[in-house]
């Protein structure tokens, strides 16, 4: 695993697509094991009755790491960058799967027709949408039947004791390559902040 010294140094030497690909999309993570990650992404595959191999998933953040790579706005608080993982750090995963993002996003569709107008206004929904993710804590208030077995199958692996019963959180995107955006752009702000741009 990268320690944070090493991680800031390939900031300074090597391109920010090199780090995601190399660093933020590997296999491991310090925090949760390829066990309880092959169970994350069989649980959620079940629930949603698609095969295993339709989606893939990585631990973000901390929890992958040790550190976590972005500030944090934290109630009033702003949590510093490269701040250590912690006994209040919860585990992010990013989900990848076309086939779960379709079936959600169908069900969101739906959802959006049966509004009294149009179009609905979906908050900030919509606006991570344009990115090529789903954020699951801007799903709709009101009963959506496949968001709500998203936060129920989260809040049972938070619940789980072999994630120390820590908050599991996940966001659904499109594609890989949304994801290498998306985790690219944290990169980029480490590469600024190193090489003295910030």
């Amino acid at each position: 695993m990268i320690t944070l010294d090493e991680f800031k140094g390939r900031c300074r030497a090597d391109a920010a697509e090199d780090i995601v690909n190399d660093v933020l999309l590997a296999d491991d993570a310090v925090h949760v094991s390829a066990v309880n990650r092959a169970y994350l992404r069989d649980t959620l595959a079940a629930t949603y009755g698609i095969a295993n191999n339709a989606i893939q998933l990585w631990i973000v953040g901390s929890a992958k790491l040790d550190f976590a790579l972005t500030e944090k706005r934290k109630g009033g608080l702003v949590l510093p960058r490269y701040r250590s993982y912690s006994p209040d750090s919860d585990i992010d995963t990013a989900v990848v799967s076309s086939e779960l993002f379709r079936l959600i996003w169908d069900e969101l569709s739906i959802y959006a027709h049966g509004v009294p107008w149009m179009p609905w206004d979906s908050g900030k929904l919509g606006d991570y949408l344009v990115y090529g993710w789903l954020r699951p804590d801007h799903f709709p208030t009101r009963r959506v039947r496949r968001c709500d077995d998203w936060w129920d199958q989260f809040r049972r692996f938070s619940a789980n004791p072999r994630f120390g019963r820590r908050s599991v959180r996940g966001g659904l995107f499109h594609s890989v390559a949304d994801l290498q955006r998306y985790l690219r752009r944290s990169v980029l702000e480490c590469i600024n902040l190193e090489m003295g741009n910030i």
